[in-house]
């Protein structure tokens, strides 16, 4: 029998290099800025702060266009995030912001979660579909 465990801990330690940060818009209220007079919208709340490991990937989709029916193929960056077991489930339209990344590039682009995590009957991390949403990298 595979021990599920060490499997999650050498997961951890060789696939979840880098640091994130998802939050969640809940729709906080606003909040009244006393000095300018403006509301200032509310808080997006802190749901995940911590270890992950992003890989990136191509999505291929096929559709037909057009009277003639002719089929274009569109490709689009995709990202996968993993996650250790501890992290909690993230829900579509959540924000993964990178924190810091083995990859330097990577450091301060923005995600977007697209679908929710996957579920496996031997799990061991968890896997996460993400959407790009800003490039922009530090510096």
């Amino acid at each position: 029998m595979l021990d599920q465990t060490g499997i999650a801990r050498f997961a951890e330690k060789h696939l979840m290099p880098d640091r994130v940060r998802v939050t969640r818009d809940d729709g906080g209220e606003d909040v009244l800025d006393a000095e300018t007079g403006r509301l200032i919208s509310g808080q997006d709340t802190v749901v995940y702060e911590g270890q992950a490991g992003l890989y990136g990937r191509q999505e291929r989709i096929r559709s037909r266009t057009g009277r003639e029916g002719a089929w274009v193929e569109e490709v689009r960056p995709a990202y996968r995030m993993l996650c250790p077991l501890s992290a909690p489930e993230l829900r579509e339209g959540d924000t993964v912001s990178v924190e810091q990344a083995v990859d330097e590039h990577a450091v301060g682009r923005t995600y977007r979660v697209s679908a929710l995590d996957e579920v496996s009957s031997f799990p061991v991390l968890r896997t996460v579909w993400l959407e790009e949403h800003n490039r922009k990298a530090n510096g």
